[in-house]
C-alpha cells in the first residue's frame, strides 16, 4: 500500500518491523521498490533473498526482471544470470516469467532469444502475445508484428489497446503506412478507441511518409486536439520534406501549446530560418531570451568491455 502511493519510506519501515522475512514481505518490498523506481534496491533485495536462503517465485523473478528491463545498463550476462535462476526455481514456464523475459531479452537487442522463449509456450496468452510483437517492434520488424497481431487473433484471443499501440510501433518503425492504417482501424472493430499515444504513432508514422496534411487531419481528432509531442513531430515531418505551408500552421498551434519549453522554441525557430523568414526565426528566439528558459542537457550512457 505504503509503495503503491509512492511512500518507499514507510515501506521500508513496515518491512523494517516484520519479526520474520518470508518471501511474500520481500516481494512486498521488491513490488513497492520498483513502483518508485528505485530498480537498484530491487537487485540488492534480490541477492539479499539468495543470500538468505528466501524462497524465490514467479513475483520475485518477473518483478526483478521487469526492474531489469527498465535499467540503462542491462546486458546479456545478467538476463542469463536471472533466466538461469527461474530455470533453477522451477518457474521458466511460468506466464509473467515468460513474458518478463521476452522483455528483457528483447531490450537488450538479443531478439532471437525472445523469439525461442515465445515459441516453446504451450498456450501463449494475450500478455505473450503483447510482450513478442512488442520486441518484434522494438527491433523493427514491423511486417512480424502485423503477422503476429493476425495469428493471436486467429487464436480466439482478443487484442487489448496495449497489443494495438505494440503493433502501430513496429509499423511506424519500419515505415508501414498501409499496414499502420489497416491495424489503427481495426481498433474499432474492437470496440477501442484510439488513445493519445495511438494518434501520437500513427501521426509519426504519416509524416515520417511524407503525408504531412493526412497528418495534419488525424492530429486534429486526436483527444484534446493533440499535445506538444504530435506537433512537434509533424513539425519535424515538415520540414524534412520541405512543406512549408503546413509547416507554418503547425509552428503557430505548437508556441500556442507549450510557450515554457526552451525545445519547442529552438525547433520553431529553426523551422522559420530554413523557410527563410530570418526576422521571425530571431524573434523566436528573443522570446526564449527574455523568457529566461534554459535548454536541458543531455547525458548518454555507454557500456564499456575490458578484457584481461
Amino acid at each position: 500500500m505504503y509503495g503503491k502511493c509512492g511512500d518507499i519510506e514507510s515501506s521500508l519501515s513496515v518491512y523494517g518491523s516484520a519479526s520474520k522475512r518470508t518471501s511474500e514481505c520481500c516481494n512486498s518490498l521488491i513490488t513497492s521498490l520498483l513502483h518508485c523506481g528505485i530498480t537498484d534496491d530491487v537487485f540488492e533485495m534480490f541477492g539479499l533473498m539468495v543470500d538468505e536462503g528466501i524462497e524465490i517465485d514467479e513475483v520475485t523473478l518477473s518483478t526483478t526482471l521487469k526492474a531489469l528491463s527498465l535499467t540503462t545498463w542491462a546486458s546479456l550476462d545478467s538476463c542469463r544470470l536471472l533466466h538461469c535462476c527461474a530455470i533453477k526455481s522451477g518457474y521458466e514456464s511460468d506466464v509473467a516469467v515468460s513474458c518478463s523475459l521476452i522483455d528483457v531479452y528483447s531490450r537488450c537487442g538479443h531478439f532471437e532469444l525472445s523469439r525461442k522463449i515465445f515459441e516453446i509456450l504451450p498456450s501463449p496468452n494475450i500478455f505473450c502475445f503483447a510482450s513478442i510483437i512488442n520486441g518484434y517492434a522494438r527491433n523493427g520488424l514491423g511486417s512480424e508484428s502485423v503477422c503476429l497481431l493476425e495469428a493471436m487473433i486467429r487464436k480466439g484471443l482478443v487484442p487489448d489497446k496495449v497489443t494495438f499501440l505494440c503493433v502501430l510501433n513496429g509499423c511506424n518503425h519500419a515505415g508501414l503506412v498501409e499496414e499502420g492504417k489497416f491495424v489503427f482501424n481495426l481498433m474499432k472493430s474492437y470496440d477501442i478507441f484510439p488513445e493519445r499515444q495511438h494518434f501520437s504513432c500513427m501521426i509519426d508514422l504519416l509524416g515520417r511518409a511524407g503525408l504531412v496534411c493526412e497528418a495534419e487531419e488525424l492530429l486534429q481528432q486526436a483527444p484534446g486536439g493533440g499535445d506538444s509531442v504530435m506537433w512537434s513531430s509533424l513539425l519535424r515531418s515538415c520540414r524534412v520534406h520541405k512543406n512549408e505551408i503546413v509547416g507554418k500552421r503547425v509552428a503557430k498551434v505548437l508556441m500556442e501549446l507549450d510557450q515554457e519549453d526552451f525545445a519547442i522554441y529552438l525547433q520553431v525557430s529553426n523551422f522559420y530560418s530554413e523557410v527563410g523568414e530570418f526576422e521571425a526565426s530571431l524573434h523566436i528566439r528573443e522570446l526564449a531570451m527574455a523568457r529566461k528558459l534554459t535548454r536541458e542537457i543531455g547525458h548518454s550512457s555507454i557500456e564499456v568491455k575490458t578484457y584481461r
